[in-house]
């Protein structure tokens, strides 16, 4: 695949989005260039599809998501220097602060919160996770001995990491519902605190505080944060600026704090052992079916952009079981399809640049990344979106019935799948994952080869 030429690339992106004025807010994903519209009437999407080096376009009401693949980030570098645009933070236009509310359902206001609040916070999530696993390795296999220091700095990332959860969410979701973030991140301080988490007989004037413990946990602050805006809000609006720099913190604080440890956070910690009860339940009884169905409603997630409400419940189960075992085996089968169906599209194609971008993103789908396969073939192409949707069933089918588990959070891939390596250091549910792996593409392969593509009928996305 040819190197992107982000200066180009940049260029006529902006023209085609009717340039930096009509820009609210610039970011970026893992694969996208995300951009959030002014004046949707001014955007020419087939210029915008035509940009070389544009693999596709996604649309959620006023944003646009410009499918570029794992280059993104350093177009987006080269996009922020082009356009003027301050780095990852919206435009100040209170012209159009409105507008880029409106319009959005619950649904989609539920999950690009719990997305905002979480999606941040994920490289934190996966070094801490990863860590562990690689310690289990070399405890295992390598002779590390777990009392010695090396060990011990080692595992304090990953301690480091889970143990302070709800300070990092806090501060992400403060960020996200217009609260100052150290405000929210200060939230969660207090409630992994030693004088508050897991303390019998706690009271405040005089009303008792359960405190389930809240370390490695994401929905009661998360629901302490909602809350918390209920009241920094109006008291932001009506304290006089002269006192407003220490009395907004204070009395939020003062308010939002009690609340939380009263009957939020409790509620919310009820909440998850539910789910996680529930997890449990669905998959001794219908893993099987649950994760082929994942597997292959995986490439669709990806395709439409709505796979972000799928946090909660991972990372509620990870939270309440240590592992996951519906959500991230699925999307193993899924990924590992995705890149089983481009790479037999590769074996199919005939043009040069059509073979080199299956090829590639195929490659790269496999170790965890699809979206570039998605966009770059399966969605050009559509016949090998069927290939990916049956092979991340079968495999997903496989995954459930076998009970195969994640135990760090990691994009599922080849290049993750040490986070399947059980922490007891049995190596079982790894070698059931590869297995999961290897049932997906060949069937992806096989069933795309047998269906064929149309070339010549390409669609651009």
């Amino acid at each position: 695949m040819k190197k992107l030429d982000n200066q180009a690339i940049s260029t006529g992106v902006l023209a085609a989005v009717g340039g930096s004025d009509n820009i609210v807010l610039a970011n970026h994903c893992a694969t996208r260039l995300r951009l959030t519209i002014k004046d949707t009437d001014k955007v020419e999407e087939e210029k915008l599809k035509a940009v070389p080096g544009v693999l596709g376009l996604a649309k959620n009401l006023n944003e646009y998501q410009v499918i570029i693949g794992p280059g993104v980030e350093s177009l987006y570098l080269e996009f922020i220097k082009q356009s003027g645009l301050e780095q990852q933070t919206a435009v100040d236009d209170p012209a159009t602060a409105h507008m880029t509310k409106q319009k959005k359902g619950w649904f989609f206001t539920f999950t690009d919160f719990i997305a905002g609040a979480i999606m941040p916070a994920l490289p934190v999530i996966v070094a801490g996770g990863m860590i562990n696993a690689i310690l289990v390795l070399l405890t295992t296999f390598c002779g590390l001995d777990d009392t010695s220091g090396t060990y011990t700095v080692l595992h304090a990332i990953y301690t480091g990491a889970f143990s302070f959860m709800p300070v990092y969410i806090g501060y992400n979701a403060a960020k996200k519902v217009g609260v100052t973030p150290m405000l929210g991140a200060l939230l969660g301080g207090v409630m992994v605190c030693g004088d508050i988490s897991g303390i019998e007989g706690l009271t405040f004037l005089g009303i008792p505080i359960t405190t389930p413990g809240y370390t490695s946990t994401i929905l009661p602050v998360i629901l302490g944060v909602v809350f918390m805006q209920l009241v920094y809000k109006p008291v932001d609006r009506i304290i006089p600026k002269e006192i407003k720099f220490f009395a907004v913190p204070i009395l939020t604080m003062i308010v939002s704090v009690p609340v939380t440890l009263i009957a939020l956070g409790p509620i919310a910690a009820w909440v998850g052992q539910m789910l996680g009860s529930f997890l449990v339940w669905l998959s001794n009884t219908i893993g099987g079916l649950a994760v082929g169905i994942m597997g292959a409603a995986t490439p669709f997630l990806m395709y439409t952009g709505t796979g972000s409400g799928l946090y909660a419940p991972i990372f509620v189960s990870f939270e309440q079981l240590g592992y996951e075992a519906f959500v991230m085996p699925g999307m193993l089968a899924g990924n590992v399809a995705v890149g089983g169906a481009a790479i037999a599209s590769w074996t199919l194609l005939k043009k040069t640049d059509n073979k080199a971008v299956a090829f590639s993103s195929g490659l790269t789908a496999v170790f965890g990344i699809t979206e570039p396969a998605i966009f770059g073939v399966l969605g050009r192409f559509r016949k090998p979106f069927i290939g990916a949707t049956v092979g991340g069933l079968a495999g997903g089918i496989f995954a459930g019935v076998t009970h195969v588990a994640e135990f760090a959070f990691a994009s599922p891939g080849v290049a993750s799948v040490i986070a399947f390596i059980n922490p007891d250091g049995t190596m079982s549910n790894f070698w059931l994952a590869v297995v999961t792996m290897v049932i997906s593409f060949a069937v992806a392969f096989a069933v795309t080869r047998i269906l064929g593509l149309d070339e010549a009928g390409a669609v651009k996305e």
